[in-house]
């Protein structure tokens, strides 16, 4: 199947509801999008033309000065390219809406 962005979309959202709704065992809902969302970045970066070998997002890389710790910094060619957080789903994305000082503070 040719890679395109509605299916790597549609791969990350089938894979993240399969963690999130396994009646076996539950954790904790944030922690299911990673393995999804790592394959997510990965398809994105070959949709732009990029090597997925070159590409690595790194879980959890403290950042001392602004006192938190990204989810992912993502790397190209080991070339730090930006950073991800990921927010539990139902949280949103609008910061003001958040309400816990952890969140804010992200």
């Amino acid at each position: 199947m040719k890679l395109t962005l509605n299916a790597a979309l549609a791969t990350f959202g089938t894979a993240a509801k399969a963690k999130l709704t396994n009646v076996a065992a539950t954790g904790e809902p944030e922690d299911q999008l990673r393995a999804p969302l790592e394959r997510l970045i990965l398809d994105l970066a070959e949709l732009c033309g990029i090597p997925r070998d070159v590409v690595a997002a790194v879980g959890e890389t403290s950042l001392a000065e602004l006192k938190t710790r990204p989810d992912y910094a993502v790397t190209v060619r080991n070339a730090l390219i930006g950073f991800v957080e990921v927010k539990a789903p139902g949280k949103g994305a609008q910061p003001n809406r958040f309400r816990g000082s952890h969140d804010k503070k992200q």
